[in-house]
């Protein structure tokens, strides 16, 4: 099987796995779903980090992105529970 398969399978697998057993426990807030898929996503790309260079390119761009949104989502929460707003 080639590593891009393997790869991908990862995620899907990851993801499903991820989603199922928030939906189980009961989480209602599309945030906490975003950040912990997104985790999930950044901890498998740097796991299949050896993909060629071009790969690994167009998956740093879209880590980065990604990255970019779950930084956000941590300040939209953090402002929500700061003090005196």
């Amino acid at each position: 099987m080639r590593i891009y398969n393997k790869y991908i399978i990862s995620l899907a697998l990851s993801t499903c796995l991820i989603n199922i057993l928030l939906a189980l426990l009961g989480q209602d807030d599309l945030a906490i779903y975003f950040v912990i898929n997104i985790i999930a996503y950044l901890v498998i790309t740097l796991l299949y980090a050896y993909l060629n260079p071009g790969a690994r390119r167009a998956l740093s761009t879209i880590s980065a992105v990604s990255f970019a949104g779950f930084i956000v989502i941590v300040v939209f929460k953090v402002l929500e529970i700061w003090p005196g707003r």
